[in-house]
């Protein structure tokens, strides 16, 4: 009865099932985990949406201290990181609000 149990075939069969079930595990954790990390990440947005005049206005001058590290650490002007900067920023917020679907805050639409 026991050498039935223990064949070469049955263990074959159960290595498959394990891997098939460890396979379905790994990717309905990994679907899951998704899920969570993309709802956090759109509550993040929205909350840092709402700030976006304050960023912004907190990079556009050259002596502005972020302007002033981020010139320090490369080779690129302070001028030339307050003019990029926020022009960044700005099309980084429109492309966020038409990936997530939502509007800007004030815009009276809202998702």
């Amino acid at each position: 009865m026991i050498d039935t149990l223990v064949t070469e075939q049955t263990l074959a069969l159960w290595q498959v099932l394990g891997t098939v079930l460890g396979t379905l595990l790994l990717a309905a954790a990994t679907l899951w985990a998704g899920r969570q990390i993309t709802q956090q990440a759109r509550e993040l947005w929205r909350v840092v949406r709402g700030h976006m005049p304050d960023v912004v206005a907190a990079v556009d001058q050259p002596a502005d201290p972020l302007i002033v590290q981020l010139a320090k650490l490369t080779t690129v002007p302070a001028a030339v990181w307050a003019v990029f900067l926020p022009a960044f920023l700005e099309s980084l917020a429109e492309g966020l609000d038409a990936a997530l679907n939502e509007s800007a805050p004030g815009d009276g639409a809202g998702a």
